[in-house]
């Protein structure tokens, strides 16, 4: 039997596979949503990003790429109740995510809260430097 082997496979069949038709590109309506609300923010617009994330806040409210773009949204609109509620549970959830501490950081300063802010932001600026 005469099999190939995977570095037998040429430039062109990979682009002919990728652009094959009779693949079909289902991509899940969570995704589509998570992206349309990613840009609907790269827009500036957060209310409409936070229409697009209202379904997948009720159905997958744990899911780190919901809570993140939903709590980037909340900041973004000025919601810093709810961003602060979020920017706290990705923290807890993983110390080392530094994006979501920089966002609790922003949004404690936000708040007037420069104190609690202080320390999120120094241990970020400490581990990047």
């Amino acid at each position: 039997m005469d099999s190939m082997r995977y570095d037998d496979i040429t430039d062109d069949q990979i682009a002919a596979f990728i652009d094959s038709e009779s693949r079909p590109r289902q991509v899940p309506e969570e995704t589509r949503r998570l992206r349309d609300a990613e840009e609907m923010l790269a827009l500036k617009d957060p209310l409409g990003a936070l229409q697009f994330l209202a379904p997948l806040l009720r159905d997958h409210p744990d899911h780190p790429d919901v809570m993140l773009t939903a709590a980037r949204a909340y900041f973004k609109s000025a919601q810093l109740n709810k961003a602060l509620a979020l920017s706290e549970k990705m923290v807890e959830a993983n110390p080392a995510d530094f994006y979501a501490r920089r966002l609790l950081g922003r949004t404690l300063q936000r708040l007037g809260r420069a104190d609690e802010a202080r320390g999120h932001l120094r241990m970020i600026d400490e581990i990047t430097e």
